[in-house]
């Protein structure tokens, strides 16, 4: 044990010693009070950029554009009730746009929502024939969903096979 008190001593740097009644060097430039505000204010800013933030869309035209093509590709639309159904894409898109930049709280947004969802998707009733509107409403039924998803539940795992 002899022998280790040196290496150990050897192996740590040389402290300078201080005496006891003198201050350690600060490099805080605030004060307790200062920075105080500071990280209070923080959470406040964090709360907020987000909101302002939080929706980024292509400009309504756009979207309206690329949700009439979609649907005159997929359904077999002409001309003319193309340029309806993007008619109808542009005032739901916009519609939406006001919604999501209001400032109103998530669930009134959230309801708005649904609201301009079921007037569009009442327009588009009156706009496409009764095949075409069924084809879309039944591409839409399964969105989100995976297609190889069992219909049935899956048989109950027995007790005895429990881990």
């Amino acid at each position: 044990m002899a022998l280790l008190g040196p290496l150990v001593a050897a192996a740590q740097p040389a402290q300078p010693t201080r005496a006891v009644s003198s201050p350690a060097p600060q490099v805080q430039t605030q004060t307790p009070a200062q920075a105080r505000p500071a990280t209070a204010s923080a959470p406040a800013a964090a709360k907020a950029a987000p909101v302002a933030a939080a929706y980024h869309a292509a400009p309504p035209e756009q979207r309206a554009d690329k949700m009439s093509q979609e649907m005159a590709r997929q359904l077999g639309l002409d001309a003319a009730t193309t340029a309806k159904v993007r008619a109808a894409a542009l005032a739901r898109a916009q519609k939406i746009d006001a919604i999501q930049t209001g400032t109103t709280t998530n669930k009134a947004k959230n309801t708005a929502l649904e609201a301009n969802a079921q007037e569009f998707k009442q327009t588009l009733q009156g706009i496409l024939t009764p095949a075409q509107f069924a084809q879309y409403a039944g591409g839409k039924s399964g969105k989100g969903k995976s297609a190889a998803a069992p219909a049935t539940p899956a048989p109950a795992v027995p007790k005895s096979a429990s881990y």
